[in-house]
């Protein structure tokens, strides 16, 4: 999660990308430019949330499988809008608009577990069962078409400036996709909004920016619904809401992190000869840089994080990184757990 700090300017990039392709459409349609091929910018979305879901995979050292899934449904979301806009036959386009529900439908599931993650809050078992049998019972109803008539009445494909579009007739199921979606908006905004009430790692200005994110994509739907437009833009609204969450899931363990060290109950920390011995003959340690194994030594130490940057003449941030990786590398995730773990498995 250290790379994050590199994400703000690919999410600047986001929105002048939006930005390039609102002025041109809005010119279009006043009649005072040539209509864009929107065709070619569904494809430069859904390469961009290609390349994104890769720099996740490839960057990001403590991965979350949820953040990744959410990655991995936008990625879907955009090849389908880019499939449908590329289209020559109806059938073609009815393939790609199932794959674009694909990833629209999973994605609000894979966006809740990631806050309940950051939020920590508890999770029963069978609520994840209960929700990914809903979600596969509305993926199978949004791809109906083709085949039944519950969910559009009649569709046709069309094409405008060289692209692919389907004008539906919608059928009596339709309105169920905006039930789901409220249904997913509201349990997000209820998870961060107990979280900050029974303050588990969420602070408020977490916790808006949160709900701006969950809300942002529920805006632009609602207005797509109300407002017609060729282009699609939750494609781009997709990729800033989970470049969004990404950061924002960062600064909740960042805040998190630096919460539990100022309220830590200090202990006394091994002994220099306890520590070498640990370094020593703990398997895991020898995977460690000789810069990550002085960092280990000071917190084996439990030195604070200001004293071992002072002692080892760096930065607190690349303390933090430092630590981060270690505890990724001995399989440990608090100072606590570094103290057991070292002590149990390496002989007195």
């Amino acid at each position: 999660m250290r790379q994050l700090h590199k994400l703000p300017l690919s999410l600047c990039g986001v929105f002048l990308l939006l930005w390039s392709m609102v002025l041109p459409a809005a010119a279009a349609k006043a009649g005072t430019a040539p209509a864009p091929n929107m065709s070619i910018v569904y494809g430069i979305v859904a390469a961009l949330s290609l390349l994104l879901f890769i720099g996740y995979c490839a960057l990001i050292r403590q991965k979350n499988l949820w953040m990744l899934l959410v990655f991995l449904s936008v990625f879907v979301v955009n090849l389908g809008y880019f499939s449908l806009a590329i289209s020559r036959t109806l059938g073609e386009a009815l393939l790609a608009n199932r794959l674009a529900y694909l990833g629209s439908v999973f994605l609000p599931l894979c966006m809740l577990m990631v806050i309940l993650h950051a939020c920590h809050l508890p999770r029963p078992k069978w609520m994840l069962t209960l929700l990914v049998c809903v979600s596969i019972a509305m993926f199978l109803i949004a791809a109906s078409p083709g085949y039944l008539t519950c969910y559009y009445q009649e569709v046709t494909l069309v094409f405008v400036n060289g692209m692919a579009l389907l004008e539906k007739v919608y059928g009596p199921l339709h309105p169920l996709y905006l039930v789901y979606l409220l249904s997913y908006l509201g349990l997000m905004a209820v998870a961060i909004l107990l979280s900050y009430k029974k303050q588990k790692s969420v602070s408020c200005k977490h916790a808006i920016l949160l709900l701006l994110v969950v809300f942002l994509n529920m805006a632009i739907w609602a207005v797509e619904q109300m407002i017609y437009w060729e282009f699609e833009l939750l494609s781009v609204s997709y990729i800033a809401s989970e470049l969004l969450l990404l950061i924002l899931y960062s600064m909740m363990q960042d805040y998190e992190a630096l919460m539990e060290e100022e309220h830590a109950t200090p202990t006394q920390g091994f002994s220099q000869r306890r520590i070498e011995a640990i370094l020593t003959g703990w398997p895991p340690a020898a995977e460690l840089t000789a810069r990550e194994k002085d960092v280990l030594r000071a917190l084996l130490a439990d030195k604070p994080r200001k004293d071992i940057a002072a002692d080892l003449y760096i930065s607190e941030h690349t303390v933090k990184k430092h630590t981060s990786n270690i505890f990724s590398k001995l399989e440990v995730s608090s100072r606590e757990e570094l103290f057991s773990r070292a002590d149990s498995e390496t002989p007195q």
